[in-house]
């Protein structure tokens, strides 16, 4: 009874921080992931809808970018445990150019407790910046 008890509190707690900050980890990792295989569309899901059409923009498909490496550099998750800092890193390069260079993204992210984003989930809440490859390409 006690071990039945015991297990029942210890998957309580569990969901529960995994609803916290605890998944966020995997869920950026998710994003970079999806990043690292130019698969846009699903590293898309991962931003708020009212700053996506921004990132859908400037991550189009570009047959010129090569992406050499995607990662999560740090993760700070407030003390609310309802919003996080993270810093993504982009190592790049963009033909006809074979200098490898590196691009960050300083991401806010939210535990979503909205009506349109499912509560539980993590989001990625601000634009990323300008991409160096698009502005070059402007010139």
């Amino acid at each position: 009874m006690i071990v039945a008890v015991g297990c029942v509190l210890l998957t309580a707690c569990n969901s529960a921080m995994q609803m916290g900050g605890s998944n966020l980890e995997e869920i950026a990792q998710g994003f970079s992931e999806s990043m690292r295989w130019h698969d846009f569309s699903n590293a898309a899901s991962y931003i708020d809808p009212e700053v996506r059409i921004d990132f859908e923009e400037k991550f189009v498909e570009d047959d010129d970018l090569r992406i050499v490496e995607s990662r999560i550099l740090s993760i700070d998750i407030l003390p609310d445990g309802e919003h996080a800092n993270i810093v993504y890193q982009l190592e790049y390069y963009h033909l006809p150019s074979s200098r490898i260079k590196k691009w960050r993204w300083k991401q806010s992210w939210e535990l979503g407790n909205e009506r349109v984003i499912k509560p539980g989930i993590w989001m990625i809440k601000n634009e990323p910046p300008e991409l160096p490859w698009q502005k070059l390409k402007a010139q």
